[in-house]
């Protein structure tokens, strides 16, 4: 069994819940003062450190998932907002559009040929995404910053992690916001190159079976490897 409780695992939230409405107000306020483009010292700053931390920055300080989560309770609450993802979205080609159409929005700002915040943007297509369809549709189809952030992700040192105790029950599958997580034998599987590390799988997982820390080598498969070794000489 894991250590944590479920007050721990609530007490996590919250604490992202407050990070994530800190820095949209320091996002509002780079816009008031006009300097947009200082986010983006931070988004790369939060990328370079994705590599040890995995994807904190998706869950704990991107202003367009703090927004999305409001559209999202809109949504739920207007009775628009459907179940499913349009088939369309799940080639995974419309995120590296996205991420082209970043790229020319960003070159045309730094050259003054066009002076538009590329991220409230993004900021107000995420929100009118999420009116309509789950996060994920977001998350995992469409956001440009996510297509960088899964590299460094997926070999994070620390990252959402699943202990034996899991009963393969699905809730956090359910929960999770990005489809990030799997059930594959009876267990669930949590993709780091998708987790937003939002901690709401860990919330509802009812063996506490859930947390965050750090990775730890699969002796079992290094065992495997070492006598596939030995076999071959």
């Amino acid at each position: 069994m894991s250590g944590r409780s479920p007050n721990a695992n609530s007490r996590n939230r919250s604490i992202r819940i407050l990070s994530q409405v800190l820095f949209l107000l320091v996002f509002i306020a780079l816009i008031k003062m006009k300097r947009p483009m200082n986010w983006m010292i931070v988004f790369l700053g939060s990328a370079i450190l994705s590599a040890l931390f995995a994807r904190f920055y998706c869950g704990w300080i991107c202003p367009i998932n703090s927004v999305m989560q409001v559209g999202e309770w809109i949504g739920k609450k207007l009775k628009i907002q459907r179940d499913d993802i349009p088939s369309g979205l799940r080639s995974g080609k419309f995120a590296y559009v996205m991420l082209l159409l970043t790229f020319m929005l960003a070159f045309l700002n730094m050259t003054g040929r066009l002076k538009l915040p590329f991220l409230l943007v993004m900021i107000g297509l995420g929100f009118l995404m999420t009116l309509r369809y789950p996060q994920a549709a977001w998350h995992k189809y469409l956001c440009p910053y996510g297509v960088i952030l899964r590299l460094p992700g997926r070999f994070a040192k620390l990252k959402m992690k699943v202990d034996n105790t899991c009963s393969g029950c699905g809730l956090c599958r359910k929960a999770c916001p990005a489809e990030a997580v799997e059930i594959e034998n009876r267990k669930a599987e949590i993709d780091p190159a998708l987790c937003l590390v939002c901690h709401e799988c860990s919330v509802v997982c009812p063996k506490d079976a859930i947390a965050y820390g750090l990775t730890k080598p699969d002796k079992s498969i290094s065992q495997s490897i070492a006598e596939g070794q030995r076999e071959s000489l």
